[in-house]
């Protein structure tokens, strides 16, 4: 596993994954898991029980990324005022996100040079923007729980949807079903396809 695709973009986020959670295939068949343990250090193995990557938070607020074999990938700091540091593995600035007081969070690279932004107005609606401050995309949720995705134009790209019963349910840009998921009881989450055949689960 690249570590490096492990960066997360806000401090909270973090705390999302849960401890010793296994993804597996239609079959059943593992394919990889997640271990978080007590002392704040999560573990990513295959299949096979193999460690691919680990991540840990240490009591600064800084959240180091190491691969498969211990050697570190990257870091990210959160400090006390809400900015995040994202550097290499050499300790080398790669960039920062902010957000100020009117709730617009900001991401520059190494040189401080703005590389993109999004911003949430009363409505819910977030907009993406680019360095330049152009409209990328926007996403807004309704009070059925539906996630619309629009591109600069305003043109509905997908949609993402999720009911009282916790279904999770994916469309296209036509509203057309592209797949599924729902968790049971026992709090293992069945992936399906478009069609609905099992896709995978976690658990």
């Amino acid at each position: 596993m690249n570590t490096k695709g492990l960066f997360l973009p806000a401090c909270a986020a973090f705390a999302l994954i849960a401890a010793a959670t296994t993804y597996c295939d239609a079959p059943g068949s593992r394919q990889w898991s997640v271990d978080a343990n007590r002392t704040g250090k999560t573990v990513y193995r295959d299949g096979q029980g193999r460690i691919t990557g680990s991540y840990e938070t240490d009591r600064f607020g800084k959240t180091t990324y190491r691969d498969g074999q211990g050697r570190i990938q990257g870091s990210v700091t959160c400090d006390p005022r809400g900015k995040t540091t994202y550097r290499d593995a050499s300790g080398r600035l790669q960039g920062t996100m902010t957000t100020d007081r009117a709730g617009t969070t900001t991401w520059r690279d190494s040189l401080g040079r703005v590389q993109g932004s999004h911003s949430t107005d009363r409505n819910g609606k977030t907009t993406f923007r680019d360095g330049s401050g152009r409209v990328q995309m926007t996403e807004q949720t309704d009070r059925h729980g539906k996630t619309t995705y629009r591109d600069h134009l305003g043109r509905v790209q997908g949609s993402v949807q999720v009911d009282r019963n916790g279904k999770t349910t994916w469309r296209d840009a036509r509203g057309r079903v592209q797949g599924t998921a729902t968790t049971d009881r026992s709090g293992k989450t069945t992936y399906r396809d478009a069609k609905g055949r099992i896709r995978g689960y976690r658990k």
